[in-house]
């Protein structure tokens, strides 16, 4: 593009006439076009892209302008589409149009000729530069609000799109759920339609054949209305006047197997709903001996095959159960109860496997169906798929939102995964739908304990007691409960209740759990004064787990504590620890303390040294092993231990003092003067005497 010809450059006065302009009227000029253009890309950034229709109304109405002779807001209207596009020709066209008519309306109207147009180009820049920062403030400020927008709009979605998937899924459930139901239907109308269907066969074929069906149905019916009505004795009475009335002259051994199934399925059914135990096992009998019956006509009956596995299972004979219920499947692939129970007696046979197969079949054919899901959910936890285990139980109590043991077995799960807070609002759940649960609150307890919430595990622990059966005890509650006073220091309280354990623990088989409670009884005694108590509790700890660590080294110290001290025996004590853990940090470091009392100097550096390789920010440890330096004579290594401790503490003075000791055997009487007066200065009057005869030995 060529520059502008300042020096050919006309303008036309308001009269139209033409001007010769001078050249510095002219470059005014041009640079005020310049930056008119300027402005209108800046403003056609923000502005352009606008409606189509808009602009095409702003022409209709620049024109009906024109026509009414209103050439000022004309022009005002092609302006303003001239700021957003000073590219638009239609505008451009229209605006000479309007400028022309306007011109010949102005005919006469005069003015100077000599026209003088001064700009400042200065103050115009910085005005120019200053709507141009403004301008880019502006969309800095509307691109963050439109980001800002977008990213809430974008969330308002994401969250719809939740609540979308969550009410789709509820009502994908509820539509298994129903179509479930229509589908058992269907199956159980199908299935009579087929057996009345053979019925109808058979009873054309003669009269006689006829006349024995009937009554065999009949009598069939009258004993199912009579286990609706509760009368036991007259159902079974019916069915044994049907029983002996088998078989009829046609049509065997088909009819005589369904009807035996049909007899023995009603009294299973009833005796799900038994109001007692002694009718319950009364109508299972009555309906294991028609299952037998069935099979014996046809061995691939399902429904009494599943029976006599229901019977099996009930007297704990799972192999029977397990051979019954694979012959139900086997006939009937279709029925959930069936796959079910037999993922239960698989269960119970410890085929995880195999049990996992069958419950997962079980929840596939009837998604409703809470039990099933459960007990995948504990088949997971066998097979060590926890992650699978917890969305299992959680899938459980989603679909019956009051089943308990799900609860109980999720909260259990995320303990194990030491998700205590995950853990403590799942055995509230439990304790919410049955608050006579020990367990959750036992449980429960446990969880707040492991999250230090020490009040709230001794509400959980002390509901679990207030639930506990009238003349019983239970030690692990007890011994619980005053761990949890203890760290709350309610000293008299925790010892009351490791008493309680303490005296009941005989109701526990599990030695290694009686030593525990006889452990913490000795400790709540060690730790309140109760001296004599506590050692004679200690060695009772080791007559029940003669390995028991914690209790060697309690012990021991308790012997170090003695006056005098029983060495000996403490000593002994620390190396049984030793032996089998040596690098427990307690054996090493008590190991050591015992070989330094006994003057057995080499003995003590190196368990001290043991002992602060596995704890190197334990300071006690590195002034005793200083100290064992030092009394074996090496000087040197500890002078260097002694200023790695004050190192790790510049305030203790006792180790100022020994190492003023030290540098005095080194011969070095300038360092041990210079960290003896370095006490007296921060610490007036601490170790005074002994600090004074340390100078005059200086002197």
């Amino acid at each position: 593009m060529s520059s502008l010809d300042f020096d050919h450059l006309d303008s036309f006065n308001q009269s139209g006439l033409k001007t010769r302009l001078t050249k510095k009227q002219k470059i005014v000029i041009a640079v005020a076009a310049v930056l008119v253009i300027v402005l209108a890309v800046l403003l056609c950034v923000k502005g352009c892209g606008g409606s189509s229709g808009a602009r095409d109304n702003t022409l209709s109405l620049v024109r009906m302008y024109i026509e009414r002779g209103e050439y000022e807001r004309a022009l005002d209207k092609l302006e303003e589409l001239l700021l957003k596009n000073a590219g638009d020709k239609e505008a451009l066209d229209l605006m000479d149009a309007v400028i022309a008519e306007k011109n010949k309306s102005s005919a006469g109207e005069t003015s100077s000729s000599n026209v003088k147009v001064e700009v400042d180009t200065d103050g115009l820049t910085q005005v120019i530069e200053s709507m141009k920062s403004g301008i880019e403030r502006n969309n800095r400020a509307a691109e963050q609000n439109s980001k800002a927008m977008a990213d809430l709009l974008n969330q308002q979605k994401v969250q719809a799109e939740m609540e979308k998937t969550r009410l789709e899924e509820q009502k994908k459930q509820q539509k298994l759920a129903e179509e479930q139901r229509k589908k058992d239907e269907a199956e159980k109308k199908a299935a009579e339609e087929k057996r009345k269907a053979e019925e109808e066969a058979l009873k054309k074929k003669n009269a006689q054949l006829n006349k024995e069906i009937s009554f065999v149905n009949d009598e069939i019916q009258q004993g199912k209305t009579a286990l609706q009505a509760g009368s036991i004795d007259k159902a079974l009475s019916h069915f044994e006047t049907a029983r002996n009335n088998l078989p009829v002259s046609d049509g065997e051994p088909a009819f005589s197997a369904g009807k035996y199934s049909e007899m023995a399925q009603a009294l299973h059914n009833s005796s799900q709903n038994a109001a007692s135990g002694e009718v319950r096992n009364r109508l299972e009998e009555a309906a294991v001996s028609y299952a037998q019956n069935a099979i014996s006509l046809n061995p691939k009956d399902a429904a009494s095959n599943y029976i006599i596995g229901a019977d099996a299972m009930s007297r704990k004979d799972y192999k029977k159960a397990l051979d019954s219920f694979m012959q139900a499947v086997s006939t009937d692939s279709k029925n959930y109860l069936y796959y079910y129970d037999l993922g239960r007696a698989q269960y119970m046979l410890k085929k995880f496997t195999e049990a996992k197969y069958s419950f997962n079949t079980a929840c596939q054919l009837n998604p409703s169906f809470a039990p099933s899901r459960y007990n995948l959910g504990l088949t997971n936890n066998k097979l060590n798929d926890a992650k699978s285990a917890l969305a299992d139980f959680r899938k459980a109590h989603d679909i019956d939102p009051l089943h308990e043991k799900a609860y109980m077995e999720e909260g259990r799960v995320l303990f194990s995964m030491k998700d205590w807070n995950g853990a403590v609002y799942a055995y509230n759940k439990a304790a919410g739908i049955n608050s006579t649960n020990r367990s959750a609150f036992q449980e429960l307890g446990s969880s707040y304990y492991q999250l230090n919430n020490y009040k709230e595990a001794e509400t959980a622990f002390r509901k679990s007691l207030a639930l506990l059966p009238a003349g019983t005890d239970d030690p692990l509650t007890y011994y619980n409960l005053s761990t949890v006073l203890y760290e709350q220091g309610k000293a008299d309280d925790a010892l009351n209740y490791a008493k309680k354990a303490y005296d009941s623990q005989g109701a526990l088989r599990d030695m290694n759990a009686r030593a525990n409670i006889v452990y913490n009884y000795a400790l709540i005694c060690d730790k309140t004064g109760k001296v004599d108590e506590a050692i004679a509790k200690y060695a009772e700890v080791l007559q029940l787990n003669p390995k028991h660590l914690k209790t060697q080294i309690n012990l021991g110290v308790m012997y170090m504590g003695m006056t005098p001290p029983n060495t000996e025996m403490a000593l002994s004590l620390f190396k049984k620890a030793y032996e089998q853990d040596n690098s427990s940090f307690e054996a090493n470091n008590n190991l050591g303390s015992a070989y330094l009392s006994k003057k057995d100097y080499k003995n003590a550096i190196l368990h001290f040294q043991n002992a602060l390789k596995i704890d190197p920010k334990d300071n006690e440890v590195r002034i005793n092993l200083a100290q064992a330096f030092a009394s074996d004579g090496q000087y040197d290594n500890a002078k260097t231990t002694y200023m790695e401790a004050l190192r790790q503490n510049p305030n203790s003075w006792d180790c100022y003092i020994e190492l003023a000791k030290v540098c005095l055997a080194l011969n070095d009487s300038g360092n041990a003067a210079k960290f003896l007066e370095f006490v007296k200065v921060k610490n007036p009057g601490y170790r005074e005497p002994e600090i004074d005869s340390l100078f005059a030995s200086i002197k």
